[in-house]
């Protein structure tokens, strides 16, 4: 059984044809059905029943399937961790949560890259589950995300933070208010960025704590656009502070909560991975960026 076997199944699985499959792997399906048979011979077994629709998965797929994803996963974090190893000393591969450089200045990465030429320095954003995902498989080997990632084997250095604000409107009864509370906005119809950002969740827990469930009017993955509906009444917006000095604010106003609400990035990486040169290069020159605000 190799993992190619193990991607074919897999792919069969998902798409309960073979021909369906076949175009999802780049193969032919004589090709693919190869493979199936391969792994069917080897486990004594039948994965598949033919039908009008395409394949039924018979109960040893059903079995096979629960484990399949485990392995291949597996094996890819053993690829990439040889990958790592071959390459810690002159590659350095980072993933940034969509959102942090509003906070934390790409000029302070680029200074890095300009410090360093001997590391090759590959970075690109992803949603902040998506750059936790690929630190774990080894596909990147430092992240920046929002948030402290609570996950055993993994270190966080907190690099900056600011207060979570509520963009009110001009004539809403909340509008000349000096800060507000989460218990004050149960019921009020709210423009939050969606389920792929980090601020999402907190808020919900947040609400969740005082025992009650936002109204949420609208979610989006575009902060302007949040500013844009809250500005047409749809609602108010719960934003980080920084975010106000991107919009015209004239009859518009970010006020922050009581709770002290943070929106905060933290650098990340592997605990096993900070004897790399390239990660305690990046750690060292991080060490002077950060940018601490007082608890209160």
């Amino acid at each position: 059984m190799n993992v190619k076997d193990l991607k074919s199944f897999e792919a069969v699985y998902e798409e309960r044809g073979i021909n369906q499959a076949a175009q999802k792997l780049f193969i032919t399906p004589q090709g693919l059905s190869r493979n199936i048979k391969m792994l069917e011979s080897e486990l004594d077994t039948v994965l598949f029943e033919r039908t009008k629709q395409g394949v039924r998965p018979t109960e040893s797929a059903e079995l096979l399937h629960e484990r399949a994803g485990i392995l291949i996963r597996e094996f890819e974090e053993i690829r990439n961790g040889i990958q790592q190893l071959k390459n810690e000393k002159r590659l350095l591969r980072i993933g940034c949560a969509c959102g942090v450089f509003n906070l934390l200045s790409f000029s302070v990465i680029q200074k890095f890259i300009d410090e360093n030429p001997e590391i090759s320095v590959e970075w690109c954003e992803y949603s902040n589950q998506e750059v936790k995902e690929r630190l774990m498989d080894s596909t990147i080997e430092y992240g920046f995300v929002v948030g402290a990632w609570k996950e055993d084997g993994v270190k966080n250095r907190r690099l900056a933070g600011c207060r979570v604000c509520l963009l009110v409107y001009e004539g809403h009864p909340f509008y000349d208010l000096e800060e507000v509370t989460i218990d004050l906005v149960r019921g009020e119809k709210l423009i939050l960025m969606n389920e792929y950002f980090h601020m999402y969740h907190d808020f919900l827990k947040a609400c969740e704590v005082r025992g009650f469930k936002p109204l949420i009017a609208a979610k989006t993955a575009d902060a302007n656009f949040q500013y844009q509906l809250c500005r047409q009444r749809t609602g108010l917006a719960v934003v980080p502070d920084f975010a106000a000095e991107h919009f015209r604010m004239d009859h518009m106003r970010a006020i922050p909560f009581r709770e002290r609400l943070k929106w905060e990035v933290y650098g990340v990486y592997k605990e096993n991975n900070g004897c790399y040169s390239v990660i305690r290069a990046l750690e060292d020159f991080l060490r002077s960026y950060s940018v601490d605000f007082p608890e209160e």
